[in-house]
């Protein structure tokens, strides 16, 4: 079975149809789905959905794209929902200065606030790393051998590939995206190793081939898994065992 390790539930058009894309998921292998949030209102609504849905399961945090408007006082909230059932992590955190650069020093601050939440309760953490991979690695240097972290979505160097899966405990995962015709960082999947990959979608966004252009969701998680095993030269079956080992190691409260 598959674990889509990140995917954006709160959206309207999730909402609108979420017992058919839980059908979709489930009719196509997927058993799990952790769902990340990016402030305060979006928590409240995926604890509400992991209460009412089985295969779905909580990571809390501030996406680096949102904290403009959050105040630091608003991690006490965020710290008392981390108790909450089927919270499983913490995110989305991390850096971007792909939107707006303004604010670095904040971003910064509160990715480290974020990881010392992970080490005192013992959750991985989610990470965000849009034009932003050196800062991030930087910053995680410091919580190596401390917290367990997913690399999301990631588009670095060979060289930033290195230094993040030479930590036991961090791992990389690949959207849809890789599936494009003119996607120019399959060097890097060839240079990931099996055994430091999860898999995501990253839903509603980064639809793979065949679905481009559709709003995305974890039922298409397949295909990018097929685009992987193409590229590493892996039967499916194999890969997908991998993948959920992976998820056990870095994700241990959805078992």
């Amino acid at each position: 079975m598959i674990i889509d390790t990140h995917a954006h539930f709160y959206f309207p058009e999730i909402l609108d149809n979420i017992d058919e894309i839980i059908d979709n998921a489930a009719n196509a292998g997927v058993d799990k789905i952790i769902i990340p949030a990016v402030d305060l209102r979006t928590c409240d609504v995926i604890l509400e959905l992991t209460s009412k849905y089985e295969m779905l399961y909580a990571a809390l945090g501030f996406h680096p794209g949102d904290i403009k408007e959050i105040n630091e006082s608003e991690f006490h909230k965020l710290e008392t929902l981390l108790k909450e059932n089927k919270v499983v992590g913490i995110g989305e955190t991390g850096l971007d200065y792909y939107w707006d650069k303004t604010y670095i020093e904040k971003q910064k601050e509160f990715f480290r606030i974020h990881l010392e939440l992970a080490v005192k309760h013992g959750l991985p953490v989610i990470i965000h790393t849009r034009d932003s991979v050196a800062d991030s690695i930087e910053i995680t240097d410091g919580y190596r051998g401390k917290v367990r972290a997913q690399f999301h979505c990631f588009s670095g160097t060979e060289d930033e590939l290195e230094k993040i899966i030479s930590c036991e405990a961090f791992f990389v995962s690949f959207c849809g995206n890789i599936t494009y015709k003119k996607f120019a960082g399959l060097g890097l999947v060839e240079k990931t190793p099996v055994e430091k990959m999860l898999s995501e979608t990253d839903s509603p966004f980064l639809a793979p081939m065949p679905h481009r252009g559709k709003k995305n969701q974890p039922a298409y998680v397949v295909d990018t898994i097929k685009k992987i095993s193409k590229v590493k030269n892996i039967e499916e079956t194999k890969l997908i065992a991998q993948l959920r080992k992976n998820a056990e190691i870095v994700f241990p409260g959805i078992f």
